[in-house]
């Protein structure tokens, strides 16, 4: 995935000031990982219920972040997602986060749904 980024990142017409990564589930912790693994390179994140190791964040913590969880969800616990967002603020990092109660593992409808989801993470710019 690095590589492929890497040779996109290289064509001119990639803005690399925005630099933005989104995923769901096990995407998300993808997306977690990636962000932990090369901080420079990302500008925003937007993990739908996922998961990380909260220690990690602490490279991340330049990067935007926008986080959604179902409340209800069996798949990955939400306080994953309540972990990272607290580690993140106490690293100082722009982070947001958004609980959809009674909602389950498939937060992501509700998240793509969000009012203003493409407009706040196009916003973001290194």
């Amino acid at each position: 995935l690095k590589e492929l980024l890497d040779f996109y990142m290289s064509k001119p017409e990639v803005d690399q000031t925005r630099i933005y990564v989104v995923g769901l589930s096990m995407g998300a912790m993808a997306a977690y990982d990636m962000a932990c693994r090369f901080p420079d390179i990302f500008t925003a994140i937007i993990p739908i219920c996922g998961a990380v190791n909260s220690h990690r964040l602490s490279g991340a913590k330049d990067i935007c972040f926008r986080i959604f969880h179902g409340e209800k969800d069996e798949a990955v616990p939400v306080s994953c997602s309540r972990e990272a967002y607290r580690v993140l603020k106490e690293y100082g990092a722009k982070v947001e986060y958004i609980e959809f109660y009674g909602c389950g593992h498939l937060s992501w409808y509700p998240a793509f749904n969000y009012p203003d989801f493409m407009d706040c993470l196009f916003a973001q710019k290194r």
